[in-house]
Formats: structure tokens, sequence, C-alpha cells
């Protein structure tokens, strides 16, 4: 499957088993084609609590709204919405939700195993953690969580990433969140917003990568050509992209759209971006 779009108008929450007062939503997974990483949005009632567990894959999360607790291999943060953070593969960590419950977006790669469920949250002993109380970049105990803030979005520009730099994409700000700065191996997550009012040519020109990418639109909304067909994405939307799936996204609207961006495996340090005009325009001129 080229690219799959989990509209935010059709969500579906289960409750997760052994786990009173937690609710899933998987927008991506194996099931929608994905082989390098799974998304979903999870919600904590007030009060409760995921216990102490570790898993064979790394997992990032941000805050949407509501707030509480994070544990993490001996370090507990008071966490709120705009926190985000990085669990590594193996490390003991618990959640709880304050009063007013917590709602987070969660991603893990590489994509949790299909074979047996039993592997995927393996109860682990956790030790009370050091209270660091928000995540904070000034204080060097602090890891594996931050926060972001609307001064992290810097002026527009073209894009200029490891694995890529140049004109076609621009009018974009980026500003990473997870990479291997924080701990992760996996893959990247980071905050993208795209200017108003900008057209083919103007925004993200159509490209393919050898890695999977996925989206979560917090605001605005974008037009998008994945692999050839029209579409049209909006807050709450996620749209994923699979290895060499062509994708561009211009916005024409009079408000930028911002989304939260994953990447897995974590792309190459060079050629990580190739745009099919640009080869073809070599193959014209012969």
């Amino acid at each position: 499957m080229a690219f799959h779009i989990a509209p935010g108008a059709e969500r579906t929450w289960t409750p997760v088993a052994d786990v009173p007062g937690l609710r899933q939503c998987v927008l991506l997974g194996a099931a929608h084609g994905s082989v390098h990483m799974q998304v979903e949005l999870l919600q904590l009632d007030p009060g409760a609590e995921v216990p102490a567990h570790l898993h064979p894959y790394e997992n990032s999360w941000y805050v949407l709204d509501g707030g509480g607790h994070r544990e993490v291999g001996g370090l507990r943060y008071e966490v709120a919405e705009a926190d985000y953070g990085l669990t590594p593969v193996g490390l003991a960590h618990r959640i709880a939700a304050g009063p007013r419950g917590m709602r987070w977006l969660s991603v893990s790669a590489p994509r949790p195993p299909a074979y047996s469920d039993a592997v995927h949250n393996i109860p682990a002993e956790l030790a009370p953690g050091v209270e660091l109380g928000r995540p904070s970049e000034t204080d060097p105990r602090h890891q594996w969580a931050g926060h972001f803030t609307e001064a992290d979005i810097a002026p527009y520009a073209r894009l200029s990433m490891p694995g890529y730099h140049g004109e076609n994409i621009k009018n974009i700000a980026v500003h990473m969140l997870v990479d291997e700065l924080l701990g992760a191996v996996h893959h990247t997550m980071f905050m993208v917003e795209f200017a108003a009012g900008i057209g083919a040519g103007e925004a993200a020109g159509e490209h393919y990568h050898p890695f999977e990418e996925a989206y979560f639109l917090l605001s605005g909304s974008a037009h998008g050509t994945l692999d050839g067909k029209e579409v049209t994405v909006s807050a709450g939307d996620l749209v994923w992209t699979g290895t060499d799936a062509t994708h561009g996204f211009i916005n024409l609207n009079h408000e930028p759209v911002r989304w939260i961006e994953v990447q897995s495996p974590v792309p190459p340090r060079s050629n990580a971006f190739f745009f099919p005009a640009d080869w073809s325009k070599l193959a014209a001129e012969g």
C-alpha cells in the first residue's frame, strides 16, 4: 500500500486490555501497510495509571491535552499539553493521568511485532523516580523529554535538514522534537509548519524517499498529491506515505498548516529525498 489516510472524523476508540481507564485509537499499523512504525492516539482517564512496563521498540509521545506524570528510567516528569519525549528500547516506564486525564500521540518504531501481543508491554519493576518537574532544556539532569513552544517555530525558509537541503521544499518551518539528540535510534519526530497561500512550486514539491513518513495534522489544512491522487487533509487527520511513495503538499488557505511529522527508519544523512521532476528534466535534456 503506497499511502494511508486516517480521517479525524472516523476514529474508533478501544479499551486497552488489563489497563483500566486507558483507550487507544490506532491510526497507522501493519493493517495499513506500514512496516516500520505504528501511530496511535492514547487517552487515560483522570487519576488512572499505566503500570510500569517495557517493550522491544522505542516509543515517542506528544501530549495533545490534559496532563499527568511520566516516569522513565528513574526520572519522573510532570507533563502537560505540548510536552513530548522518548522511551528507549527496553527502558521501564510508567504513566499516570492528572485530574483532567491525558490524551497523547504515540509513535512506536520499529513497528511492534505482530506475532505476539505478549511481548508488546512487558511488566517491569520501577522504583520511585527522581522528581524533576516540568521538562526543561536548561536542567542537565533532564533526559528523554522536552516542551514545544511557539517560539520554536522559526521564520519560513527552504528546507534544510539531514538528508536534504534545496529549493524543492520551501516556505516551511521545522523544529526537531525527537531525534538522536534525545536518544532516538529508529525514528524521528518533529514539528512542521507551512506558510499560508503557497501553491505549486512554493511549498513541498512531489518527492519520495527510502523511509516511511506520517503526518498528524494539528491545525489548518493542506492539499496533497499522494502517488498521483489528489487529496485534502485537515486538522485531526493522519497521513502516511510508504517507502518510495511519491507525495507533495500545497497550502492555498489563509492560515498556516501545522503537523507533527514522523520518519522511520531514520533518514540517511544524504540522498534522502528524490524529486521525480528533477530526474525527468535530466532525461529530457538527454
